[in-house]
């Protein structure tokens, strides 16, 4: 299964979807309006195509507040998507964004969602 960004220069494949999908209400996710998917780093496969007579990655990281995450985005349609952890973290993890892939990849997974707002808690 393949998600990508607008444009196809940022391509995130996997196996087997998440059982669950994460809505978060915190300052950044709720400005993305991502659904989090969160996988080991080893289960995705990370494909950039960068457009012609570049060499550097297609994406572009982000990490604000704490440092505990970087998000990407494409450099060329803008799209966030995928988060990794950053070294101050002790296991490993990706965050897929599915609103990049297919709606009907979407359509029967269960959405959770989480106040990263206040609480740090799931709401159902």
């Amino acid at each position: 299964m393949q998600l990508s960004c607008h444009c196809g220069q940022v391509k995130l494949t996997l196996a087997t979807p998440p059982d669950t999908l994460t809505s978060c209400n915190c300052s950044i996710c709720s400005r993305y309006a991502a659904l989090w998917g969160y996988f080991d780093p080893k289960e995705v496969s990370l494909n950039e195509q960068a457009t012609s007579g570049q060499e550097e990655s297609a994406s572009v990281g982000y990490s604000h507040g704490d440092k505990y995450l970087v998000f990407y985005h494409c450099k060329r349609c803008g799209c966030v998507t995928h988060t990794l952890t950053t070294d101050k973290v002790s296991e490993p993890r990706i965050a897929l964004n599915f609103r990049m892939a297919p709606q009907a990849l979407r359509e029967n997974i269960q959405i959770r969602h989480f106040d990263g707002a206040d609480t740090w808690q799931y709401l159902d």
